[in-house]
């Protein structure tokens, strides 16, 4: 057994080592010092010191403000050019080279739009009536249609392009309507590699089309004869640029186009070059084997996005629904056509009207105040499980320690974006993570109680834990895996987050905490593992006092429904609502915080992000978002809310100097086609929670689960609004936490119900459950109140950026808490009661029919 540990303890090594070494670097490295790192041997050194101690005297100033954007600022203010003086002599400007030094200083994971900024896209969204005329309509209809459900098919694009974005692990994107024809596309990346591959793949409109080659194409292109009527003149496309490719006389009317594709992969054809492999679905495999069937010996042309890349000679009907396509492109392109094809189409044409660098939309003190609240919220959580379980205490807090390298190494290898709710997020993991170790040590404690030795209390401890861990873990999996797959944007990144967490969670708790327990029990096995109790005996009449809970919650619910009906859209946030966003140059900047402070005592909340280009001539602008509907009553005469906004902060903070102001109007960030992806990947993981708690226990004890998940939903988030907050995205993956928080305490319940009706099946079982109730109710509380702990330190001192997250966590674990104890288990019990009533109905019915059978 001691060989056998020795290989569990090499493989616990192994493990936090690869993914401690995935982490380096995790912090970013000093951006001054890389700056330093990249100037050129002929650098002016004098004038660099020069330009840095400026910037970090601006730092002092103004304790939002980030390197990147104090070096930019000072560089600009004393028109120093910053290319000569360093190594990146391909960049354009002084923003171009500040973009490269941030990528370079970067840490190993990737950073949101909030803690490190980013790229904005500006796309015009041009009308293709041919794209939708190939579904066969005239071109007038198809102009039509697309001018009566515009917003409709916008939606489409925005979710098109935001699975675009996800093919490259790039989850935290914003992408809103921009005007009345356009996009804005936001994505955490600062590269020029990175920006000019994205913006590649952002352009394509993704239509691909099957047209058919001329017969006597080669003819007419010999003999330079005039183009048939209904042809055109295409050149195959080359990867290297340099090769001419073949010449091709093509019908402009295709045969069929890309709708129809339910696949697209990269592959290798038998001679070694790149291809990509279309798989079609029922009804495109049918209208294939059509076009293959009628034109044998004919070439057929794939053209995408008006490119053609190959026109092969069909040899024969191909009814299997596959079609390949070989052109001459490199690996990257080749990927970049398959995500695109992956993504779906829309009849649109994306230009690239402007590309823009955008700062961090929290400021550097938000940030600090955020991680500086994390650590203290860990450090008081590692202080209350050793001094409360002692020395398994310390054991739990060095499992913890390890969750978070392989939860940080995970986002790396995955090319997770780590936000700030994120970030706080995963300290709410660590959290929850704790409550596998409570379920494990109160074990311990009853068979300690049972007077066993210390090698029977570790080895019946995990045993008797271990359904209870692994199936709360497993159903809030398999949430995580069906909004993974399924959902999209946020909902995405949160599952992926969600699941890394939990599989960490799952690792540190049942596998390393035990290695460490069979090494302490080798090194003393007669080890006692003191503990401190809450609870020594309860016996709370759970059930009884349930029924006053169960009236006093529907009440709580009704009231919801009737607060969310009266606030309508005023309790959802721009990022629902969409509303106008101002633009205007500026002179010099005022902190973000300082200028959301002040447009909120003025009525007029908003979000505040400066942003600069290489590529624009105003190349520097602040914008502020404004919800949809504020500041009509506040702009006098003929003023407008831009001018009064304007007037409202050069009056304030005269070192703006705003001017060139324009007003726009932005869409929602959540559009109709993400919502109801939305809605149908909660509906599936509900179901799939159902079946799976149903193939675990009994179908009755999933809709007990569904109901109290559904209860402390609405619950939550009417306090919430009640408050006076409105619904966010961060608030939306605060109710998602919910769900998974929620659930897992009550199967830890329904675990331990399960477990005592085997144990004693003579017993009633209403005393059953409330036996089981007062037995985990040590645990309940001890979770409740360790993630409890961590969520309130966050609150009060992780600032404004994560407040309304936070807020709503912590009244899911107040809620969720007390829904486990008297909301799923009466149901239970009173499905219970119906079943036995059946029962006693049918046999009485039984035997009055016997005696009539009798008689």
């Amino acid at each position: 057994m001691k060989e056998y540990l020795k290989l569990r303890t090499f493989l616990v090594i192994g493990v936090i080592a690869v993914f401690a070494c995935a982490i380096h670097p995790l912090k970013p490295l000093d951006f001054y010092e890389t700056f330093r790192a990249s100037l050129a041997e002929n650098a002016d050194k004098a004038q660099v010191e020069k330009v840095i101690s400026a910037a970090e005297e601006e730092q002092k100033k103004r304790a939002d403000l980030y390197p990147a954007s104090a070096l930019l600022e000072v560089a600009e203010a004393q028109n120093v050019e910053l290319k000569p003086l360093t190594v990146f002599d391909k960049a354009f400007d002084n923003s171009e080279v500040v973009s490269m030094v941030r990528k370079k200083a970067s840490s190993a994971i990737r950073l949101g739009l909030d803690l490190d900024g980013g790229v904005e896209f500006v796309l015009d969204l041009k009308p293709d009536y041919d794209a939708l005329a190939a579904s066969g309509i005239s071109r007038d209809e198809a102009r039509k249609k697309l001018e009566e459900n515009f917003d409709q098919y916008r939606d489409l694009a925005m979710e098109a392009l935001r699975k675009r974005l996800e093919s490259q692990n790039i989850f935290e994107s914003e992408i809103a309507p921009f005007a009345s024809t356009a996009l804005s596309l936001k994505a955490p990346i600062v590269s020029r590699d990175e920006k000019d591959k994205l913006q590649k793949l952002i352009a394509m409109s993704n239509k691909l089309e099957f047209r058919l080659v001329h017969p006597d194409s080669q003819s007419i292109i010999d003999r330079n004869s005039p183009l048939p009527l209904g042809y055109e003149r295409l050149r195959e496309v080359s990867s290297d640029r340099k090769s001419v490719g073949n010449v091709y006389i093509v019908q402009r009317k295709p045969q069929m186009t890309g709708n129809a594709i339910d696949k697209a992969q990269v592959t290798q054809t038998q001679f070694g070059s790149i291809a990509i492999a279309l798989k079609f679905n029922t009804q495109g495999a049918a209208q294939f084997a059509q076009v293959t069937e009628k034109n044998i010996k004919r070439q057929l042309a794939i053209v995408l996005d008006g490119k053609l890349y190959c026109a092969p000679v069909i040899q024969s009907r191909i009814a299997g629904g596959q079609a390949e396509i070989t052109g001459r492109f490199s690996m990257e392109e080749a990927q970049n056509i398959a995500d695109a094809l992956n993504s779906g189409s829309f009849p649109f044409r994306v230009d690239v009207q402007a590309v823009y660098d955008t700062d961090p939309t929290l400021g550097a003190d938000n940030v600090s105040n955020g991680i500086r609240a994390g650590l203290i919220a860990l450090v008081l959580l590692g202080i209350f499980m050793i001094v409360y379980y002692r020395l398994a205490g310390v054991i739990a807090v060095t499992a913890l320690v390890a969750n978070v390298v392989l939860i940080l190494g995970a986002m790396a290898t995955f090319g997770a974006t780590l936000t700030m709710p994120g970030i706080a997020g995963i300290i709410l993991t660590l959290g929850m993570a704790v409550d596998a170790n409570v379920l494990v040590f109160e074990r311990m404690r009853e068979e300690f109680d049972a007077g066993k030795n210390s090698i029977s209390v570790v080895n019946n401890g995990f045993k008797q834990a271990y359904s209870a861990v692994l199936d709360g873990n497993l159903t809030t999996l398999v949430v995580a895996i069906i909004l993974m797959y399924f959902g999209t944007g946020a909902v995405k990144g949160f599952a992926v987050s969600l699941a890394i967490g939990i599989v960490a969670s799952l690792f540190t708790a049942l596998f390393m905490s035990r290695v460490m327990f069979d090494w302490l029990l080798v090194i003393k096995p007669e080890v006692k593992l003191n503990m401190l109790r809450f609870f020594s005996k309860p016996a709370i009449p759970f059930l009884k006092q349930s029924k006053v809970a169960v009236i006093v919650s529907s009440v709580l619910i009704v009231l919801s429904f009737v607060l969310f009906a009266v606030k309508g859209r005023d309790m959802l946030s721009v990022d629902f609502t969409g509303g106008t966003l101002l633009s205007y140059a500026y002179n010099e900047r005022a902190a973000v915080a300082d200028l959301e402070k002040t447009l909120q005592e003025n009525q007029l909340p908003g979000k505040v992000v400066y942003k600069s280009s290489a590529s624009q001539t105003d190349n520097r602008k602040i914008e502020i978002l404004l919800r949809e509907g504020t500041g009509k009553e506040l702009s006098a005469g003929s003023e407008s809310i831009g001018e009064y906004v304007r007037n409202l902060l050069n009056k304030n903070y005269p070192q703006l100097q705003l001017k060139d102001g324009s007003a726009t109007l932005i869409g929602a960030l959540v559009g109709g086609e993400m919502t109801r992806n939305a809605v149908i990947s909660l509906i599936l993981a509900f179901l799939g929670m159902i079946v799976y708690v149903s193939l675990r226990y009994e179908f009755n004890y999933a809709i007990a689960g569904i109901l109290a998940l559904v209860h402390d939903v609405i619950l939550a988030l009417g306090v919430f609004v009640l408050f006076g907050r409105e619904m966010s995205l961060p608030v939306v993956a605060g109710l998602l936490t919910i769900i998974g928080y929620s659930i897992n305490d009550t199967i830890v319940i329904f675990d331990r119900i399960r477990e005592e009706r085997k144990l004693h099946p003579e017993l009633p079982f209403e005393a059953i459950v409330d036996d089981s109730l007062n037995r985990t109710l040590s645990r309940t509380v001890l979770t409740s109140l360790t993630t409890f702990i961590v969520v309130m330190v966050m609150l009060v001192a992780g600032g404004i950026a994560i407040s309304d997250f936070m807020m709503v966590i912590a009244l899911g674990i107040i809620i969720g808490s007390y829904s486990s104890l008297y909301i799923a288990s009466p149901v239970i019990v009173f499905y219970n009661r119906m079943k036995k009533k059946n029962d006693r109905n049918e046999v009485n019915e039984q035997l009055l029919s016997g005696q009539k059978n009798e008689s």
